[in-house]
């Protein structure tokens, strides 16, 4: 009976870490730059195309509209994020890829910090002032996003990969 106890505890052990390792990112998938450029223009296209549905809509004066924008603005950017951190980059492209991780998510912290702000608001003419105030963090943020895309960009330029990221200038 005692075997029997510890053959348990010797497979659940293993199945624990084997899960453990997996969480961890154990397994990763090694992928190369093709692939890496190719599951990256995917996330980002089907951002656009969030972003595009949701500029469609519009802001408008109304406050609770213009909330919602932004909490779906800040949703949609939070969910690239999130499938950028799950692609794992190969070696080339590893440090632009995560300084573009990084200044996104200083855009996005940049983003909720505006919609806290918005979160106080109670008429049009305080929307109004919001959106009058510069906001130069959210100004350096885009800036890096826009950098590090440029990096991104001429990585996938200068191995011959087929790719427009769209990065703005």
């Amino acid at each position: 009976m005692k075997l029997l106890w510890r053959y348990v505890l010797v497979v659940a052990a293993l199945m624990a870490g084997s899960l453990l390792l997996s969480a961890c990112g154990g397994g990763e998938e090694e992928i190369d730059l093709d692939e890496y450029f190719r599951r990256f223009e995917d996330i980002t296209d089907a951002a656009d195309t969030s972003m595009d549905r949701l500029v469609s809509e519009g802001v408008g004066e109304d406050i609770e509209a213009t909330r919602d924008y932004f909490d779906s603005f800040d949703a949609i950017l939070r969910q690239v994020l999130n499938d950028l951190k799950d692609i794992h980059p190969p070696a080339e492209a590893q440090d632009a890829h995560d300084e573009f991780v990084a200044s996104g998510a200083e855009m996005l912290a940049s983003f909720e910090d505006f919609s806290d702000r918005l979160a106080e608001v109670e008429s049009p003419s305080g929307l109004a002032a919001l959106f009058a105030e510069p906001m130069p963090a959210l100004d350096a943020a885009q800036q890096r996003v826009t950098d590090a895309c440029l990096q991104l960009q001429g990585i996938a330029d200068e191995n011959g990969i087929e790719v427009d990221l769209e990065c703005e200038e």
